[in-house]
């Protein structure tokens, strides 16, 4: 995590493209089979195989239940019927910039963006459980921002003569939790979830989004994108409005968040959201409060005054952050619109602990002031019926309100293709611009200017 968000980093992830989610009954997990499917080729010991490994743990629960009793039976049906469900998605990307603009890339360049793996299975008697993770070609090619010497993982293949031919990657943990649904009004989850927050951060598969990238308010992560803690959450139908609310505690935010917090106060998620059926569609509005600290340390070794033994750790960064987020969302038939507003308050209790600021040609050197930045897009799109073509269109806008960083705009737009439900093809437009480009002259004052085509399918 980024103790401050840089117009350049802005520039980088923002008006490389923009866009928003799809439509609900687009989303990607899991979709149905297809209709009369091939039966499979014979293979007669494999079926015979796997109904022997399931009849041996089934006869083993049994034995160590007391054979005949409920809770033996009930294991064995448990065991016998059980699924793992396996899916997934996948996309491909062709971006381009389309003018000179220093901070971007000329390179026209393919590239496999995400390959996603979804493991979930139905535990039985409430319980579920949930894994996600993304395979990346990172950290090879890495480039430190602001420049540096790029990474390479090439490492010598012992099956291949031991010649350099493998470039290792790496793999990004998205979710993994167990939960347990008590009654409609609580479901108990616990391990590492989404942070449940607006349309984006939870309808984040590359199938599901009309457009091709993610707008700033959501890259900038002014709440975390994932959790690791615990988490409540219910909802309520009465006619035809439902009322859900989601309740997170977690580790909050910091440099090893997933594994370990490095104080005492831990982050708080609240969430309530308001779905309402009606003659002109449907209508979603929800509110998200997240409030945390960031802290990191250093491990050392020392001595107490007695020649005890003792481990220490040195703060090196704290700040405490606060967001409020809103959200909209309104489909009717083919017709879609959804926006997000995001604020996000970063206070640093210790003066001696804040960081140097961005540097500009305005602003001199010094130390980073307590801020509040405010960020919102907005899009709309709609489903023709002609070979199921979604036109869409968008804008945001990002206020940092802190010394040496620009305000900026972007606009977006372009067409969705969905050939069959598990593919959609995607072409979209995006202009960024400089609201104040004295700020940050390295830019110049002409934003960029961006093609991305890509294709997302699921499996």
């Amino acid at each position: 995590m980024k103790t401050r968000f840089s117009s350049s980093v802005f520039v980088a992830s923002a008006t490389l493209t923009l866009a928003g989610s799809a439509f609900a009954q687009d989303a990607i997990a899991p979709l149905p089979p297809e209709s009369n499917p091939a039966p499979a080729p014979a293979a007669a010991p494999a079926a015979p195989a796997a109904a022997s490994a399931s009849d041996a743990e089934a006869e083993a629960l049994a034995a160590a239940l007391g054979s005949g009793s409920a809770d033996a039976n009930a294991a064995v049906a448990d065991v016998q019927e059980f699924k793992l469900n396996i899916y997934g998605f996948a996309d491909f990307l062709y971006s381009a910039t389309l003018n000179d603009f220093t901070l971007a890339s000329p390179y026209p360049s393919f590239m496999v963006g995400n390959l996603n793996l979804y493991v979930g299975a139905e535990l039985g008697s409430g319980w579920r459980t949930l894994t996600e993770v993304r395979f990346t070609y990172l950290p090879n090619g890495n480039v430190p921002l602001g420049g540096g010497t790029r990474q390479d993982t090439t490492v010598n293949d012992p099956a291949n003569l031991g010649q350099p031919t493998v470039k290792w990657g790496g793999i990004q943990i998205e979710r993994a939790w167990l939960e347990y649904t008590a009654h409609p009004l609580l479901t108990i989850q616990a391990g590492q979830w989404l942070t449940p927050y607006g349309i984006w951060n939870v309808d984040h598969g590359s199938p599901v989004i009309i457009g091709v990238r993610r707008p700033f308010v959501v890259n900038a992560q002014f709440l975390p994108e994932r959790q690791t803690g615990l988490q409540i959450y219910g909802s309520y139908l009465a006619g035809t409005t439902e009322v859900k609310y989601n309740l997170g505690l977690s580790n909050g935010r910091g440099p090893v968040d997933t594994y370990q917090d490095f104080d005492k106060n831990k982050g708080f998620t609240a969430r309530l959201s308001v779905s309402n059926d009606s003659p002109i569609g449907n209508i979603t509005l929800g509110g998200t409060y997240y409030r945390g600290r960031y802290t990191d340390r250093t491990q050392g070794f020392a001595a107490d005054e007695n020649g005890a033994f003792m481990t220490t750790y040195t703060a090196t960064a704290v700040y405490d952050e606060m967001a409020l987020a809103a959200d909209l969302r309104w489909v009717w038939e083919d017709f879609s619109l959804q926006g997000e507003f995001i604020s996000h308050d970063v206070v640093y209790p210790r003066d001696e602990l804040r960081p140097a600021p961005f540097p500009s040609a305005t602003h001199p050197p010094g130390f980073t002031a307590d801020t509040r930045s405010n960020a919102w897009y907005l899009m709309a799109a709609y489903r023709l019926p002609w070979l199921n073509i979604m036109p869409f269109f968008g804008g945001e806008s990002y206020k940092p309100n802190q010394s040496g960083f620009s305000n900026a705009t972007a606009i977006w737009g372009g067409l969705n293709v969905r050939p069959i439900p598990r593919v959609v093809l995607k072409a979209q437009y995006t202009q960024s611009f400089w609201l104040e480009p004295e700020e940050f002259p390295i830019h110049g004052d002409q934003g960029l200017k961006a093609l991305d085509l890509q294709a997302a399918w699921s499996f």
